[in-house]
């Protein structure tokens, strides 16, 4: 993989860039991730619904519990990401930061296999544990891309770690499946094949972790905002303040576009199983398909943003996601909800991975951890207003899917803000 040396924001001197090897361990923190993503959708929320907190164990459904540990992630993690990207943007350790994060999710995983399922609220502190690395271990390894790549490179290097977190979240959902597919033979229970999947969502996110925790990710100087996180908080808000700043605008409108993406992800996970009845091997297929698909769909995506521009594949996967949830309100069948599933996928990795190489690219110099974690929030909170205002439609009108309209216009608020940002920042066509 080559790796750009044209001058950037945020970033390492072009001298002190490292090579393709630093590159594939950062592709491997993707790879490794994606395995407790695809499992918390699948097995994760099987296991709290239809064990842990089934038949009203908390006085409510399960799945209102769920919303509550979801919920409660989300917040911790909007409180924590400003300030724990801070210190890592004062110190210029993001690489020691990732690794935290990653050490602190596995743990979550790992306790979460341990605990046995009557003790209701250390399971819940252990996804909430979980959610929580999974959502840091994201911002810095976001922050650590203008380190490796630069320019063209960023798109098609952000590209290949969306695609490689697509085929390591598909194998290890496969894995994990087949151990609890398989746990008669094993001796095993129900509830016993789920917690030692989480061993294996636990253990992959590690193993594959690991060649970036000791790879040589490049040097950042320390930012220079002051001596505490506080500091370094203020500076960078002096910094989005002034001049009507192009990262700023870059932020909020990135913010949007993930925020209402991540949301209907969420909702199409909903209409499979509250509508057409699906069971959790059909989830499961569903969840490999769109893995399966997105995995070419990103790197094509990257490799389109690298010689059209990022706004125009920006535009081509925005048009694909308002189109999502346009035809989402049509869909009357499972197969009918297999093509939907196609197309969603085709253009998920896409709008991830330019989205992401937008924020690097033009993440100020010396704060690209806070940049990434200003994201995150922006992204979190972005995401429940999208399913506050999903849910109100849903409410005035009684049918599921009329929010779908909410997410068109959050859709396309994001894309018209990013394409304003991109152009006053001269970066955007990378």
């Amino acid at each position: 993989m080559t790796i750009s040396t044209e001058p950037t924001t945020g970033t390492a001197a072009p001298a002190d860039r490292p090579g393709p090897w630093p590159a594939a361990a950062w592709v491997l923190l993707d790879w490794g991730a994606s395995a407790f993503s695809t499992i918390l959708i699948t097995l994760v929320i099987t296991y709290a619904e239809r064990v842990v907190y089934a038949d009203g164990a908390w006085g409510v459904p399960g799945g209102v519990v769920w919303a509550w540990i979801t919920a409660t992630s989300m917040i911790l993690s909007a409180i924590l990401a400003p300030w724990l990207s801070a210190r890592a943007d004062r110190t210029g350790n993001h690489q020691r930061a990732v690794t935290e994060s990653v050490l602190v999710g596995v743990a979550g995983c790992l306790v979460l296999a341990v605990v046995p399922p009557g003790a209701r609220l250390a399971v819940a502190g252990a996804v909430v544990t979980a959610s929580i690395g999974f959502d840091m271990a994201q911002i810095f390894t976001g922050s650590l891309l203008p380190r490796l790549a630069l320019g063209t490179a960023a798109d098609r290097l952000s590209a290949c770690g969306f695609a490689a977190g697509y085929a390591g979240g598909a194998l290890a959902l496969v894995l994990a499946t087949a151990l609890v597919g398989a746990r008669d033979q094993l001796g095993l229970s129900a509830p016993e094949a789920l917690r030692a999947s989480f061993v294996v969502m636990g253990g992959w996110w590690l193993v594959f972790s690991l060649p970036a925790f000791f790879a040589p990710l490049g040097h950042a100087a320390p930012a220079a905002a002051g001596g505490t996180s506080v500091g370094e908080l203020l500076g960078f808000a002096r910094t989005l303040v002034a001049e009507g700043s192009v990262v700023g605008r870059v932020l909020v409108g990135a913010a949007l576009v993930t925020g209402a993406v991540q949301t209907a992800i969420s909702q199409f996970s909903s209409l499979a199983i509250e509508e057409f009845h699906m069971e959790a091997p059909a989830v499961v297929r569903l969840v490999l398909l769109v893995q399966a698909v997105a995995l070419p769909g990103a790197l094509a995506m990257g490799w389109a943003s690298a010689w059209v521009g990022r706004r125009a594949v920006l535009a081509i996967c925005v048009v694909g996601w308002v189109a999502v949830c346009v035809l989402g309100w049509f869909v009357g069948s499972p197969e009918q909800l297999t093509w939907l599933a196609v197309l969603l996928a085709l253009v998920l990795g896409g709008v991830q991975s330019v989205v992401r190489a937008i924020v690097a690219v033009l993440a100020p110099a010396g704060r690209a951890g806070a940049t990434f974690g200003l994201f995150q929030v922006g992204t979190k909170l972005a995401g429940c207003v999208a399913s506050l205002a999903f849910g109100a439609m849903y409410a005035a009108s009684g049918w599921p899917r009329a929010g779908g309209v909410t997410l068109v216009i959050q859709l396309l608020a994001g894309w018209w803000v990013l394409q304003g940002a991109s152009r006053a920042g001269g970066d955007a066509e990378g």
